[in-house]
């Protein structure tokens, strides 16, 4: 772009790989308005914020002009959005973008358009993309501050937003019928909270001749009021292969049960909140058990949808070696200590110099300090070629979490003469695990190896082992070592997080591997569907062409977001659910609440998952709250699965709390909101029982008007309430009275009155009232 800002700009974008399960993300806030002011633009995930002086005067940046290969100008693409939007009307397009690429599977020629509306000094915007040559709008994300999200309409029902999605898309859509779209609920990730303002998404999959499939998906979102907010249409033009199997499903399912095994496992009671560190004893389907399979070769496929090379190792028993792990006498004393002795562990290839060296700590583990270093090339090709590695090793004892090499430009790579059998590779790889990871001849067997590429430019071994305690599996403890077909080392990654001296050892299965491998093919469905594969690069390797298969997936009855994994326990032969909160799953109903006066406030409470009824469906209505209890439900209603996007944190003690504690991931969620004040020295008291004064007190800071509330100090500022004299806090008891959040009780205020569930539910409910509606409290992010 010029310095005008008026210029278009033709760009070529790589091609990245798309796909549904990066829908299955945690939720995390998005902020849909960011006002800098000044000049620059500033570009986030969703949002381009840009100053009013990027967008000189009125005059438009679209125009009449049609490159060549397109049937639409840039003119005709903002007309399509407006038309299609007309809430939009005010919004001018700073920018444009002819790309060549739209980066999603289509790869069609894309109009690419920032959008913007100006107020005062500073402005705000998003993009929206619209397909060159058919003049379809291909993704738009609509900041919630453009969307008049103060408006007092009745909030609509999920069926009534899902009928008006797919009317929109009817609208919208030309080449889409409607009544053939399928809604794909596994794609929903983190349900709504209670204090969202409301939001329906929905991902809808067409099938194709009458079969699963899983391209062409369109996923939409409307606000509460059935305003289109967000929509994205995955395209592609690949063509669909016969819709009849050469091999029937009776067929496949021979070949697929004669290769099902299971193992005996250590399964975590959570897989991704474990900070508790509990297991159970389960059995688990080998890993391999979980492929598809082609529908017309009766052969196992892998993830890129070619032939599987992968063959179980019945006995992977680590051999004896002469070099095992020793840990470093001290610490490092700086990151090139660190490169240095990751070099001497691992051989990098020639002519790779250190580029960075940051001190920092585990994933999952703050206590653990570790150093990440990356090491490349000087000289970068054209394309932005070169070689790169990085690794991660601990600070203290030396050794070796992760390592892996990357390399852009895969045309340059040479033939290998002499590629390393799979053999001598399996050897070269018990070496390497023996010197990097501890005690691996004792925990660790290797289960599978992976051949994969078509010849020594792609040739590589994936070697994958699992933890074990004697011949017990520890589920979630894995390893992975790829190694070239020179004998270097692409990548190696361990993740063993079990203490083995907490698991449950003397815990015996009370049925056998035969009778739970029954029980699981009883479970476990081949379905037939269309997979897509290719369009992306591994490694560096050139980009693998799109195609279609048809193919059978093997999916679990009670597995949520499909797969076969569902723990079978050992001892009680049930299935357990490992699997965090994250779906729409079956709620209880709740036995205790009838006639009572906050009946519908606590069966909204339960809608949202901020409280859970018991086995017997109870939710005990008048049990009084400690303050613990109240940072429980406030972080619920923010985030029904708080637990899980804390569970597996191991950060320092807060407030005298260790992350093991109940309370501790509730604390969390209020810190990172502000709810309370940030001082991880001072010990908190939970335990007590809440006073309404104390309530009003909490309100007043997670509603952002603390400070307000202590311009009201004297008992005649809250008017109309005969015991203003015992309240603490008068302003805030004030706002809660103001706000109707804690109404007066025959004229009292109540102060020293401990506060129930039911009570509790109410003042949420109200609050939630105002999530998107305050000048102060949730007014400008979703979760």
């Amino acid at each position: 772009m010029n310095p005008s800002g008026k210029k278009k700009v033709r760009v070529k974008k790589t091609v990245c790989a798309v796909t549904a399960t990066a829908m299955l993300c945690l939720a995390q806030p998005v902020w849909g308005d960011n006002s800098v002011p000044g000049s620059g633009i500033v570009v986030s995930d969703t949002v381009t914020t840009v100053t009013s002086s990027d967008n000189p005067g009125s005059e438009s940046v679209t125009d009449n002009e049609i490159p060549k290969g397109a049937k639409i100008s840039s003119k005709q693409a903002e007309d399509i959005i407006k038309k299609a939007f007309p809430e939009l009307k005010n919004v001018k397009v700073s920018n444009v973008q002819f790309l060549e690429n739209d980066g999603m599977r289509s790869s069609a020629l894309a109009w690419d358009l920032q959008m913007v509306l100006t107020k005062g000094n500073s402005s705000s915007g998003f993009n929206a993309q619209v397909n060159a040559v058919t003049g379809e709008l291909l993704n738009i994300y609509i900041p919630h501050s453009l969307m008049n999200p103060g408006s007092d309409k009745p909030v609509l029902t999920r069926e009534a937003a899902k009928e008006k999605a797919l009317k929109w898309i009817g609208s919208h859509v030309s080449d889409v019928k409607t009544s053939e779209l399928k809604e794909n609920e596994a794609y929903l990730g983190m349900q709504t909270a209670l204090f969202s303002p409301p939001r329906f998404e929905f991902y809808f999959q067409t099938s194709v001749n009458g079969i699963e499939s899983d391209v062409n998906s369109i996923s939409i979102t409307l606000d509460g009021q059935g305003n289109t907010v967000n929509y994205s249409r995955n395209q592609i033009n690949e063509e669909f292969p016969s819709s009849t199997p050469k091999w029937n499903e009776a067929s496949i399912r021979k070949v697929f049960e004669d290769q099902f095994q299971v193992s005996l496992a250590y399964v975590p009671d959570n897989l991704y909140n474990n900070a508790k560190g509990n297991y159970f004893l389960g059995y688990i389907p080998n890993d391999q058990s979980g492929n598809s399979l082609d529908a017309n070769t009766g052969k196992f496929i892998s993830f890129s949808g070619e032939e599987s090379g992968l063959t179980s190792v019945e006995n992977g028993a680590i051999p004896a070696s002469k070099e095992t792990f020793k840990p470093i006498t001290a610490p490092f004393a700086g990151g090139e200590a660190a490169a240095i002795w990751v070099e001497s562990q691992i051989k990098l290839p020639s002519g790779l110099k250190t580029e960075s060296k940051r001190l920092g700590t585990r994933w999952n583990n703050s206590e653990v300090k570790t150093w990440n270093i990356s090491w490349g090339e000087n000289k970068l090709s054209a394309m932005g070629g070169g070689e790169t590695v990085s690794a991660e090793v601990d600070a203290r004892t030396g050794q070796i979490y992760s390592y892996n090499r990357y390399r852009f430009d895969r045309a340059e790579v040479a033939e290998v003469k002499n590629p390393i059998s799979q053999q001598a590779a399996q050897d070269l790889a018990f070496e390497t695990v023996s010197k990097l990871v501890p005690h691996a001849a004792e925990e660790w067997k290797l289960t599978s190896v992976d051949k994969m590429g078509k010849d020594t430019k792609t040739l590589s071994y994936q070697f994958s082992f699992q933890r074990y305690v004697g011949d017990i599996r520890v589920m979630g403890d894995s390893l992975s070592l790829t190694m070239e077909a020179n004998g270097q080392i692409q990548g190696f990654s361990v993740n063993s997080d079990a203490v083995l001296s907490k698991l449950p050892t003397d815990a015996k299965p009370a049925i056998s591997a035969e009778q739970a491998r029954a029980k699981y093919l009883e479970e476990i469905d081949l379905k037939l569907k269309y997979g897509y594969y290719g369009g992306y690069s591994m490694a560096g390797n050139e980009v693998m062409k799109p195609f279609i298969k048809l193919i059978y997936y093997p999916t679990h009855k009670k597995a949520a977001f499909g797969g076969i994994t569902v723990p079978l326990d050992a001892k009680s032969g049930e299935w357990r659910d490992i699997m965090p909160e994250m779906s729409r799953k079956d709620i209880p109903a709740v036995t205790d609440t009838t006639g009572h006066y906050a009946e519908a406030a606590l069966k909204e409470l339960v809608k949202y998952r901020v409280l859970v009824p018991d086995k017997d469906g109870k939710v005990y209505p008048d049990r009084q709250i400690s303050l613990g209890e109240w940072y429980q439900l406030v972080a619920a209603s923010v985030s029904p699965s708080y637990e899980q996007l804390y569970g597996r944190s191991t950060m320092d003690p807060y407030a005298g709390l260790q992350p093991d504690h109940p309370y501790y991931q509730a604390i969390q969620v209020l810190i990172g909101q502000n709810w309370i004040p940030y001082d991880p020295d001072s010990p908190l008291q939970l335990d007590g029982k809440l006073t309404r004064d104390e309530l009003a007190s909490s309100l007043t800071r997670i509603l952002n008007y603390e400070k307000l509330s202590k311009a009201f100090i004297l008992p005649t500022d809250v008017q109309g309430i005969s015991d203003a004299d015992a309240i603490t806090n008068k302003g805030a008891a004030l706002i809660a009275l103001k706000l109707g959040l804690l109404p007066a009780v025959d004229g009292k205020f109540l102060p020293g009155r401990e506060v129930t569930r039911a009570e509790a539910a109410e003042v949420l409910v109200r609050m939630s009232k105002l999530a998107g509606r305050s000048d102060s409290f949730l007014s400008s992010f979703y979760w």
